[in-house]
């Protein structure tokens, strides 16, 4: 750990591992940008490291420059807005709303160690594709001064018939019968409503969500991760809300088939925690969506999604609902949750608009990751790339020159 002379417990098993393989030995290490400590097993095995961070280069560039900056080191209020300077576009943000700014004993120590190894890594790769944000992605590699591979979206990798790979958990429902229920709903017709696994409603917000989806008269598909305070949950469920929305409202408690529900041809509107993950593959199916930012990056890729893309629309989340603690605060209103639905789904010429930016997005992606596409070639000649680089020290070529298997 940081400042501890304690190195990390998965140090030692991944260096022996590595040394292991003396048929096939890496040409590089690409790492989450918080295992700062691959970087020490790079530098030993005198190969390239690169770090990976989960965020789209939009929200990678703005970490970057907030973070190396020192952009809200002397800011006392967290809620006033701060220009960003370094940045290709006009944009204003609130210390609040950036990532990192978590409670967390000890993170601060750990954060300064991963963005200290972030400066000396030998590029950054992103699941994002160019087509989507090449501005930023530019800028991004501008400003680190290294390449950005994007070579997303991920979750389009393992098609099979044009099946995007599931992701998370195994569904906490039969996905047959989901499937079923979606087959019976009209073309764009259902809300997908889901806050991915981090986020921690409360019962009070998730009783204002769910009135607000009665009251929006739309089909929905609702995902509830409720955690410990489920039974509380359960029996606001049970007390006759289930039983009106009957007819036109599925509730899924826990992990539920995302990927298959976003593609499937009813799902006309996808309600978000904007966690990249979900944002990504809800581009990828071309649907609009409603943004719900909690913490972290989330408030950046609303931005991406509402400003930038123009496929998302705010319902009005003004606050934090600060990671591991719990905000009993309702955010959002049953009515903002109904009007923000009904805009969405109805036919208006801007929810139109919206849509079908979204369709040009998801067949954006699709090209990008098929042969020939940005994404397709970036992953080539990043293994190229990371060939020659270690080719060049002769750490993988063997004693009669032939170059070794390419292996992260």
């Amino acid at each position: 750990l940081p400042g501890s002379g304690v190195r990390p417990t998965g140090r030692e098993p991944l260096m022996a591992y590595l040394r292991e393989q003396q048929r096939s030995p890496p040409s590089c290490i690409i790492s989450d940008l918080v295992h700062w400590w691959t970087g020490d097993i790079a530098r030993e095995l005198g190969i390239p490291r690169l770090t990976f961070s989960g965020f789209c280069g939009f929200s990678s560039l703005i970490r970057y420059i907030t973070y190396h900056n020192n952009v809200f080191q002397n800011v006392k209020d967290e809620n006033e807005l701060i220009t960003i300077t370094g940045f290709p576009t006009p944009l204003e943000l609130t210390k609040a709303k950036c990532p990192g700014n978590f409670c967390i004993p000890g993170m601060e120590q750990i954060r300064k160690k991963f963005l200290e190894e972030e400066l000396k890594s030998d590029g950054e790769v992103i699941n994002s594709f160019q087509e989507l944000e090449t501005l930023y992605i530019e800028s991004f590699e501008q400003t680190t001064k290294k390449k950005v591979w994007a070579v997303g979206p991920m979750c389009l990798c393992h098609r099979d018939n044009n099946t995007m790979a599931a992701r998370g958990n195994k569904a906490s429902m039969d996905e047959a019968q989901c499937l079923q229920w979606l087959d019976s709903m009209k073309p764009g017709s259902v809300v997908f409503v889901s806050f991915g696994s981090l986020a921690c409603t409360t019962p009070q917000q998730l009783v204002e969500l769910g009135l607000g989806l009665e009251t929006s008269r739309k089909p929905f598909i609702w995902v509830i991760k409720a955690g410990a305070k489920l039974p509380e949950v359960e029996e606001w469920l049970a007390d006759e809300f289930e039983e009106r929305v009957k007819n036109r409202g599925m509730v899924i408690r826990g992990w539920a088939p995302q990927l298959m529900i976003l593609q499937h041809q009813a799902v006309g509107g996808f309600v978000t925690h904007c966690g990249w993950n979900s944002t990504i593959e809800g581009i990828c199916a071309g649907v609009p969506m409603i943004t719900w930012p909690h913490f972290g990056e989330q408030f950046l890729n609303e931005k991406l999604l509402v400003d930038v893309l123009k496929i998302g629309m705010e319902v009005g989340v003004k606050g934090v609902t600060q990671w591991g603690s719990e905000n009993q605060e309702v955010m959002v209103t049953r009515d903002e949750v109904q009007k923000a639905v009904n805009t969405l789904m109805d036919e208006g010429a801007a929810a139109e608009e919206m849509r079908v930016r979204a369709k040009d997005c998801a067949i954006k992606a699709r090209r990008a990751f098929d042969e020939g596409g940005s994404s397709y070639d970036n992953i080539r000649l990043l293994i190229q790339e990371m060939e020659i680089k270690t080719n060049a020290c002769g750490s993988v070529v063997d004693r009669d020159g032939n170059k070794l298997s390419f292996l992260v």
